[in-house]
């Protein structure tokens, strides 16, 4: 069942048209970064607690939670003008992104919790 995660979540990053895309999995304790032109591993980081991450200016973020139980995690998105953007989201199995001509954008994911 985690191939078939992981396989969708290659075949959407895949699929999108800019040149500079990150694509990161997220999961209750590690960090998964893939290579966008190859969809290959680059690297794998244990983590515990909050995460944050940076998107600079011209590139694309395709952002999938795969926490394997129904989990929900505060995501707040800063902008280099200083506004931000708050949401929650189910992370059970779910993929965001971010779109280019956002700027350089400050990504703050929290611990994983079970309620809303």
């Amino acid at each position: 069942m985690k191939n078939i995660f992981t396989t969708a979540f290659m075949v959407v990053c895949t699929t999108l048209s800019a040149q500079d895309t990150l694509c990161t999995m997220l999961t209750l304790d590690e960090v998964i970064y893939f290579d966008y032109a190859t969809s290959e591993v680059i690297n794998r980081v244990d983590y515990e607690g909050d995460f944050q991450l940076r998107v600079n200016e011209g590139e694309v973020l395709c952002l999938h939670f795969l926490d394997e139980k129904k989990r929900f995690r505060e995501v707040t998105t800063t902008f280099s003008d200083g506004e931000h953007v708050h949401n929650t989201f189910n992370t059970k199995d779910n993929v965001i992104y971010t779109q280019k001509g956002w700027g350089t954008l400050t990504i703050d994911i929290s611990e994983a919790r079970r309620r809303k």
